[in-house]
């Protein structure tokens, strides 16, 4: 009954040329033109004068002259900032210019960048940033082909070579005399295309999405694993990888042998492009099962390609490539673009603190670490290290290659629960610090919350490390033997691996209890080996000792810690030792809360476990949820952290779709400050750099916070507002109406339902079938709604009778596939529903709405302003993505879409809202809004007012096309409707009496001086 629908095919149209849209280009007759003469024609007659326009000309000349897509780099991120330009494995960078930009020649001051200097200042300081970071990764057979910068503005071009080696002068190049203020033209096109288009350099880079080059042997693994998977080693394995994820609260359900085989080979894949050659067998801990075959398909594969050279994390798309969302979400997983990471990371690590841990490394002393207790695929630590390489103290220190890597790997340290993102982490820690070994790096796979466990105290004392085993066993490692030299714990593993004796120079200075202790942790090691298999051991050990030998050890913490709420949590173990640490650190609020974010914990427990002494000193920056900032949930964490607190950024939604923040703890912090991007900017991407984002985005002082007051739309009792939220119709796919045909109030339509946006339900396509036609019922959603307007209705299928469900439901053919798919697809969780009715109906707020009577106003739950509308008393539902307000008439309805809809009152309710966009029911609790009294003047004009405005805003949906249905997006209708209100004077009207009804909060709010 489920299909995919497609889209129309046009193999069936003959004799049709379409149509090209161009910049008036001339009807073309007779022989078409090549690729390659329309892109010269574009590149010798450029018809804009945009630097970004005349850039993608050039590209499109590049790739019609034979330039690899993947080898053509725009606004590449080199270390001294992007470059336009960037033919990779042919050393040649451009510097596109707009027109005229280069009149005074490539030498002339403010040519090149913002900073003043000239066009060949900035191509000079590219080349030698590049030519430095190649001298770090690449051997010295491969470096025999020289450099090219390039100064052009797309007509006229300057070029200049910089030899293989330096020369005696240094960095200075030689002039390339063909093209010194050479104009291009059809005369000189060819070579010019010879000279981009030479011999390349070495392997081709990987580009920044490498997951099609993989499918192949992802299948071969699946299949190698289906042979294997009854092995009692591969048992054990598996079991060991299931116990890893169950430590974060969140092991899968279902899917687990395939989820098994994807961390396997991302696993494998992590270690083998990262990995020196002769470095091993990348086979150990859970990935032993992966068969020869498989390693060398892997390694023939990731041999074709140079990653060493690709700047950032080249595991973050495999991994969201292959592990499905629903999968990282549990997880809490929020990558940390790249400029964020680069930002904190330079504002909490600065040059003092470098120059301190280089004068320690020196006289052989301790150094204070920066770590990253949730270091996920490791971006934080990689440009934590990147920070530390380029600075002012690395480079006066004049330490050589070798010096730099030690350094940097004695201060860079991680931490991460899951066993397929730390495999990620130390992947990208060797790529940035070559020539470091697998032993050199300090990132671990374990609980960087170090939380309580209860076979710790059955089994064990306080500070001991407790060890689970697939079958349940369980081993405690005193905690002084885990702090020791860690060579003395390969020693005591691999002894009790191969069943033998403990070597008697373990604990030989130690006597007593201890000696007794550790030998008894060594024979129960033994017995575990016997009846479990020996493989992986010492790989298990070694990582979940990782967080206890990082204690004390750290002065600067930057990180972003898993958004995961408390009610997300799925195994009930993990969720009791959540709550009880919650309890125990003072965070937790009381009663169920069961949206208190894990996310506190991190930042409130993880100085005090891992900063010297304990005294949660030094300085950390934590990126959060916006919440962190105002919700409730986040309360007790504000009070306990707020005298602490130094500073903070509010970004908004720029680095993830959810609104976050920035929160300093110590001197990094200098106040707080809002980042939002430029006006007809698209805003920073995941992979820029500092310096890119700085040029799409604008700092701004935070707004003045208004007086928080509560409105009189409460229940009688005055426990919590009247808003209430609508009903869970969803998933879209099984139970949104896209089509119905057919006729008849007591026969059957025919449905078909409307696609899903998000995995797994998208991948269902659609549902058809027959249900009665009082199944199909009218809704209200978010996009159904313009200011003082239900401009449409949203079909759904919901087979109810009367005040309740049709008890005849589960008959109808098309009900049962339905509830069928959602039972297959939905989540694991404890607090999903488990049933497409008890979902619909969830907390009774679809059922509760059957016995409505009266007006309501329905209101989107969150966005970027509020959109409310009267609903007349005619049975239609609210969706969830809305709420509703029950009103006593029409006239106070009326009343409250004004004050709902009112410009003067929208900072107000913006910055009423929470978790990021939401306004749900927050508005109420901090916004006077007084119930409609029909005996005030005041009240019954805006009643009046927006009636008015009723009448504006329906005659805009008419005028705006379709009669403002289906077809015109919603935003469209929206911004018709504010235009038209605008030209009749009624908004201007609702926003002077909104301001006489609520004069404290209907003013803009005035940003208040830097902190």
């Amino acid at each position: 009954m489920a299909r995919d629908t497609k889209a129309p095919s046009t193999a069936g149209v003959k004799g049709k040329n379409l149509p090209v849209s161009g910049r008036g280009s001339p009807k073309r007759t007779g022989r078409p033109r090549s690729r390659r003469a329309d892109a010269e024609g574009t590149l010798l007659h450029p018809p804009s004068k945009k630097e970004a326009d005349r850039r993608a000309y050039i590209s499109e000349w590049l790739a019609s002259i034979g330039v690899p897509a993947a080898a053509i780099r725009t606004e590449h991120q080199t270390d001294a900032g992007p470059v336009d330009l960037y033919l990779t494995n042919r050393r040649i960078l451009v510097e596109v210019k707009q027109a005229g930009r280069l009149a005074s020649g490539p030498y002339a001051e403010g040519t090149g960048s913002s900073k003043g200097e000239s066009a060949f200042e900035q191509i000079r300081r590219y080349v030698v940033a590049e030519r430095s970071r190649e001298r770090l990764y690449l051997e010295e057979d491969v470096r025999e082909k020289s450099w090219i910068g390039i100064a052009t503005d797309g007509r006229v071009w300057h070029a200049w070579e910089w030899q293989p080696k330096p020369s005696d002068s240094g960095d200075a190049p030689s002039r390339i005399g063909a093209w010194q203020g050479t104009e291009l033209s059809r005369a000189n096109i060819g070579r010019l295309a010879i000279l981009l288009n030479r011999g390349t350099v070495g392997k081709e880079w990987a580009t920044a999405d490498m997951s099609h080059v993989f499918e192949d042997a992802r299948g071969a693994l699946e299949r190698s694993f289906q042979k294997r998977k009854a092995l009692r080693e591969v048992r054990v394995q598996q079991g060991l990888w299931l116990e890893q994820l169950k430590g974060g609260g969140n092991a899968p359900d279902a899917d687990r042998d395939t989820l098994f085989v994807l961390h396997s080979m991302l696993i494998l894949i992590a270690r083998m492009i990262s990995a020196r050659p002769g470095n091993g067998d990348p086979r150990y801990g859970f990935a032993r099962w992966v068969g020869d075959d498989e390693v060398r398909m892997l390694g023939d594969i990731i041999g074709g390609y140079n990653w060493s050279q690709q700047a950032g994390d080249v595991m973050r798309s495999l991994y969201r490539h292959f592990v499905p969302a629903q999968h990282r979400r549990i997880y809490g997983e929020y990558y940390t673009p790249d400029w964020l990471a680069e930002l904190i990371c330079s504002k909490v690590i600065d040059d003092k603190f470098i120059g301190k841990q280089i004068r320690r490394l020196d006289a052989g002393e301790e150094i204070d670490g920066v770590l990253d207790p949730c270091c996920g695929s490791g971006t934080f630590l990689y440009h934590a290290a990147k920070r530390i390489m380029g600075s002012r103290p690395v480079m006066d220190s004049y330490l050589e290659k070798d010096g730099i890597a030690r350094l940097v790997c004695r201060m860079v340290r991680g931490v991460e629960i899951h066993p397929v993102a730390v495999e990620m982490a130390r992947a990208n820690m060797r790529r940035i610090v070559p020539g470091s070994a697998e032993s050199d790096i300090a990132v671990y796979q374990g609980d960087s919350l170090m939380t309580p466990r209860p076979e710790a105290t059955l089994f064990g004392q306080s500070g001991d490390l407790p060890l689970t085993t697939p079958k349940g066993a369980h081993l405690i490692l005193p905690g002084w033997f885990v702090l020791s030299d860690s060579r003395n714990m390969t020693r005591f593993v691999r002894s009790a691996c191969d069943d033998t004796d403990m070597p008697p120079s373990l604990g030989a200075d130690i006597g007593g209890y201890d000696r007794d202790e550790l030998l008894r942790a060594h024979g129960r090691l033994r017995e575990i080996a016997r009846a479990e298999s020996d493989g992986v051991w010492l790989w298990y050990i070694l990582n979940q000792a990782g967080p206890m030998r990082l204690r004390g050890t750290i002065d600067r913490i930057v990180s972003n810690p898993p958004w995961v709420s408390y009610d997300k949590i799925q195994e009930e173990g993990r969720k009791a030792e959540i709550r009880e640490m919650a309890v125990r650190q003072g965070l937790w609020a009381g009663g169920r809360n069961t949206k208190f974010d894990m996310a506190a914990l991190f930042v409130d427990r993880c100085p005090e476990l891992y900063t010297r002494g304990g005294s949660g000193g030094g300085a950390s920056c934590w990126v959060l949820p916006r919440s962190a900032m105002g919700a409730d949930t986040w309360e007790r964490f504000r009070e306990k952290a707020g005298p602490s607190i130094t500073g903070t950024w509010d970004v908004g939604t720029l680095p993830f779709r959810t609104a976050s923040c920035v929160v300093f703890i110590g001197p990094a912090g200098r106040g707080d400050r809002v980042l939002k991007k430029k006006s007809g900017s698209a805003g920073p991407q995941e992979g820029d750099s500092w310096d890119a984002a700085a040029a799409k985005t604008a700092w701004a002082r935070p707004e003045r916070r208004l007086p928080a007051e509560r409105s009189e739309w409460f229940d009688a009792d005055g426990r919590g507002p009247i808003a209430r939220k609508g009903a869970t119709i969803i998933p879209h796919c099984l139970v949104w109406a896209a089509k119905v045909s057919g006729a008849g109030s007591r026969g059957a339509v025919r449905v078909a339902t409307k696609r899903a946006r998000w995995r797994p339900w998208r991948d269902l396509g659609v549902l058809e079938g027959d249900v009665p036609a009082r199944w199909i019922k009218e809704c209200v959603a978010a996009e159904d709604l313009v200011p003082y307007l239900v401009r449409t209705s949203t079909r759904c299928i919901l087979p109810l009778r009367g005040a309740g469900w049709d008890p005849g439901r589960g008959a109808n053919e098309f009900w049962r596939a339905a509830s069928d798919l959602y039972e297959a697809h939905r989540g694991r969780g404890p607090s999903t529903p488990r049933t497409l009715d008890a979902n619909i109906d969830y907390n009774g707020k679809l059922t509760r709405q059957l016995g409505r009577r009266g007006e309501c106003v329905a209101y989107n739950k969150a966005g970027g302003a509020v959109y409310a509308a009267r609903v007349p008393d005619d049975g239609r539902i609210m969706h969830d993505t809305v709420y509703y307000v029950g009103c006593r008439s029409r006239a106070e309805a009326r009343f409250l879409t004004a004050v709902l809809n009112a410009g003067a009152l929208r900072p107000a309710l913006l910055q009423a809202r929470r978790n990021g966009m939401d306004f749900a029911a927050h508005p109420w609790k901090v916004i006077p809004i007084p119930r409609y009294d029909g005996s005030a003047p005041l009240h019954r004009r805006l009643s009046r007012l927006a009636a008015r405005a009723e009448a504006v805003a329906e005659g805009a949906c008419a005028g705006a096309g379709d009669a403002g249905g289906p077809a015109v997006p919603a935003a469209r209708a929206r911004r018709a409707v504010a235009e038209a209100l605008r030209a009749d004077g009624a908004s201007g009207d609702i926003d002077s009496a909104c301001s006489e009804l609520l004069p404290r909060h209907a003013a803009a709010p005035r940003p208040d001086r830097m902190l």
